[in-house]
Parts: C-alpha cells; structure tokens; sequence
C-alpha cells in the first residue's frame, strides 16, 4: 500500500485537543468471545475526543494521560492501514470489531481518516466479517465504502438513552441524539446491516416507545449492555446527583431489554456461535456483558 499524506498540526477545529500522533507497533487485538466470535479488535486511534464521562477505558493501562484528561487528547496510530496490511494473513474467517477502545469516526477521522484507510484493508480481505461500532454519524463520509462490502458488515450506532439531555450530561462532546437516528435511517436506506446498541444503558425516559424508534428507523436489531464502573469511579457520583443510579439495577436494564425484544420479536441469532452458560452474575456496579444483545 502507498501510504497517504497526514497532517502534522491539528487542523484548527482541533486546537484544544492534544493531538499526539504515534507509530503504533500492533493494531490487532485477539478477542475471546465465544458468543458473538470477535476475532479481533481494530482501534485506529488511542485515546478519544468524544471524552464520554462514563468510559472505562480512561483508565487503561495504556492510556498516555490520566482518567481525569479523558477526552482532552487522541493518539492517532498514523501506521494502522500499514501495519493491518501486513497482518491481514490473520483475518481468515475472522470477525474484526472496530473499535473496542475508541470511537473509529470521532472527530479526527475528518482529518486523518485512518477508519476508513483500515476499512479499505479490510475490504480486500473477502473472508472477514468486520462490525463498526459508534456514535458518531460521521461514518455516514464512508458510505460507499460500507456499502462495497455487502453482508460482511454491520454497523452499530451508539444511542445509550432516548433522552439528549441525559446525553448532554454523560456524554458532552459526543453527537446529539437525533443525530444518530438519523444516520441509522441513512445506513438502513442505503442497504448497510446496522443495528441499534443501547450501550452503555443511561437513563430512559420511554423504554417502549425508544425501542419502537429503534424499529421503525430501519435498523435490524439491537443491543442493551451495561455500564462499566471503574473502581471508585467519580461517575457513580454523576449518576447520583441526577437520580440514575436505577442504571445500576439489573431489573431496570432487564425491563428495558424486553422492551426491544417486543419491538424485533423475529431478530434471530442465526450468526452468533453457540453459548456456554453464563456466569454467576456480578455485583450491581458492574453489569453484565458490554455486549448483551436483544431480540
């Protein structure tokens, strides 16, 4: 692959963003999910400017700031296509999840477009399923790249609640909600598999009529996953203050759950691989499965 020309200044847009572009030495992160068999995780970018206020990533090992700057600074792997190229004799009959640890079209794709790079790597690789999981409609840019890949691809969009004001106090700097429905209609139109995820769970004003949304915007199927606490998280606070911590009940995201499952009453599980019995499940801070998936 010839590689592209990138920026070296973040474009003005970006000027209060600490833009730290690295040469990345590994792209493909083995996954070891037997329920929906991701492969492999593919994050183009360390770090993220959506900065939502609940992201346990903050606190990953291998973040270059503390939680407390999550959303103030992005890495962007400016070697990623480059380095998936070499590494594509592992993607045989794999499913690649894009991305685990970072949002592939936040704002910064505008400029460096290292998704959609990766996403041309991956399109010549005819035996790869790969699922592009966001919450921004900037994917909408690649629409024809998505479509060119038929049935190999799936796209999740992120809506976590039905209500923007809840998203503007967990997810600030993300895009508004009606926002992502209408991208979803546009993904669904244009003939992309895409499915709603409602993850992590925030507080829902309407469980009902949010999953007839759901229904009615196009999209094939949904998601309803838990939220994910860090230890001592000062999120736990934010959900307090405004009286959600009702997120944190498993009945409550149960109930919602079977909202969607009364929306997509046909959704079938045709592609997921078979399921060992769950384990015992955790206690309230941390709710099951990023990934528990409905209908």
């Amino acid at each position: 692959m010839t590689p592209l020309p990138l920026p070296t200044e973040p474009p003005p847009l970006f000027k209060g963003l600490l833009v730290e572009p690295e040469e990345a030495r590994s792209i493909l992160r083995p996954q070891k999910d037997e329920r929906y068999g991701f492969g492999f995780a593919l994050s183009p970018y360390r770090g993220c400017a959506h900065g939502c206020r609940y992201c346990y990533v903050r606190e990953y090992p291998n973040a270059l700031h503390g939680p407390g700057d999550w959303g103030q600074w992005v890495a962007p792997k400016l070697n990623a296509p480059e380095l998936l190229w070499s590494q594509r004799h592992r993607l045989h009959g794999e499913r690649v999840f894009m991305a685990s640890a970072t949002d592939p079209y936040q704002p910064l794709e505008r400029q460096y477009r290292l998704s959609r790079r990766c996403l041309e790597v991956l399109l010549l690789c005819p035996t790869t399923e790969v699922i592009v999981h966001t919450r921004s409609p900037l994917v909408l840019q690649d629409l024809d790249l998505l479509r060119a890949f038929g049935d190999r691809l799936t796209v999740g969009l992120s809506i976590p609640t039905d209500d923007d004001t809840v998203r503007q106090a967990v997810e600030p700097h993300a895009p508004a909600i009606p926002s992502r429905w209408a991208a979803v209609e546009r993904l669904a139109a244009a003939g992309i598999g895409v499915t709603v995820a409602v993850t992590p769970l925030m507080a829902v004003h309407d469980a009902q009529a949010f999953a007839r949304r759901a229904k009615a915007s196009g999209a094939s199927g949904a998601w309803v996953g838990g939220l994910r606490l860090l230890k001592q998280d000062p999120f736990y606070k934010v959900l307090a203050d405004h009286g959600w911590l009702k997120v944190l009940d498993p009945d409550y995201a149960e109930g919602i759950r079977q909202a969607f499952r009364e929306a997509f009453p046909s959704r079938r599980r045709a592609r997921e691989r078979p399921v060992k019995p769950p384990p015992p499940p955790p206690p309230p801070i941390r709710q099951p499965g990023l990934f528990d998936r409905v209908g």
